[in-house]
């Protein structure tokens, strides 16, 4: 009777430290580490009703496509669509390898142009247009020596065009070009040039915007100081240099003001009207309400570490409105926002009760 008393008593005095040690399963609660997936997330403009839409990882980009119930975003250098309630998850780019900038959307939310690896090299891109639904998968440019990139659709003289960067190496120099091609008949024309001073395809144009309605282009062009430039006329403007900094990229516009901001180290603003530059606060990722001028952007650079905040285009009201996200962007009529967010997947548990 003695040896039958003696094992069970040894088994509870065993399991005594598991029952109370709550989550960590023997270890100390500071020795939890929680293990997180990524997620897109929409919300509210203000924060609110925050809908978890689909888990995924390696995402670097997501926004709306307008007019629609659905999220474009890339993964894992591959360009997905999804609808908002998670539902019908769809990779259309193929076995592309798509470089991780933001795709342009063109206005009747038909088409969508984006930048792939040239035969997997580094620095050479082409242009690559597509359906929402991935049909039609097309490239624009298909060239080897000349590496196209950021592209954005444009509306000028009551037409739509795709304006974007090029790099190419000629009499071993390198140069930069804006150009902007006729979607229609894939006419290309080179607006303008500029010879880079680095050995490799870095330090020319990046990210141009157009306000059509202004008939101004601007981009930045440089590698380690950058200069924001500004073009009076989309065809054969007179170049001004607006401001001089580092890493001046990337530039947005406000659609209700006659702004633009970019981001030498923190974010600034450019008032074009009055000529005036002004600096906002330390922030990535940001854009502009399409009818506000509600500015919604990260605290980290480029993972969901951080938070997302709004204010207001002249840097009034910041307000923290979510906590670890990332990459965020307004919906069209501005009442939403996606962003890439995280959850933690091991929560704490009470053995006792759970």
């Amino acid at each position: 009777m003695k040896t039958k008393l003696f094992l069970p008593i040894i088994f509870i005095s065993l399991m005594l430290p598991l029952l109370f040690c709550g989550c960590n399963y023997g270890g100390d609660d500071n020795d939890y580490e929680p293990i997180y997936q990524d997620a897109i997330y929409i919300m509210d403009a203000d924060g609110s009703n925050k809908q978890k839409v689909i888990d995924v990882d390696g995402c670097c980009n997501v926004q709306f496509i307008p007019n629609s119930n659905k999220l474009l975003y890339i993964a894992d250098n591959s360009l997905y669509t999804v609808n908002e309630d998670g539902s019908d998850n769809m990779k259309i780019s193929g076995e592309l390898n798509v470089r991780r900038d933001l795709p342009a959307i063109s206005d009747d939310e038909e088409k969508i142009a984006f930048a792939v690896y040239y035969d997997s090299r580094d620095y050479i891109y082409d242009l690559y247009m597509t359906e929402p639904t991935g049909n039609e998968l097309s490239n624009l440019t298909n060239s080897a020596n000349i590496s196209e990139k950021e592209a954005t659709f444009i509306q000028y003289q009551n037409q739509e065009f795709l304006l974007y960067v090029t790099y190419f190496n000629m009499n071993e120099t390198n140069f930069s070009t804006l150009c902007i091609m006729d979607i229609i008949n894939y006419h290309i024309d080179t607006l303008y040039v500029e010879e880079i001073e680095s050995s490799s395809f870095y330090g020319g144009f990046s990210y141009p915007i157009y306000i059509n309605n202004q008939d101004k282009l601007f981009s930045s062009f440089g590698e380690w100081e950058e200069n924001l430039i500004m073009y009076n006329q989309l065809f054969n403007g007179i170049k001004e240099t607006i401001f001089t900094g580092s890493f001046l990229n990337p530039i947005e516009r406000s659609f209700t003001e006659n702004k633009i901001f970019f981001n030498p180290a923190q974010i600034h603003c450019y008032n074009y009207e009055n000529d005036e530059i002004y600096s906002l606060i330390k922030g990535y990722r940001y854009y502009c309400s399409p009818i506000s001028n509600i500015l919604v952007y990260c605290s980290s650079i480029s993972s969901n570490d951080g938070d997302i905040f709004t204010m207001q285009s002249d840097g009034a009201n910041n307000t923290k409105i979510i906590d670890e996200g990332f990459a965020p962007r307004f919906s069209l009529n501005g009442d939403k926002i996606v962003y890439v967010g995280k959850y933690v997947t091991n929560p704490k548990r009470n053995l006792l009760t759970n």
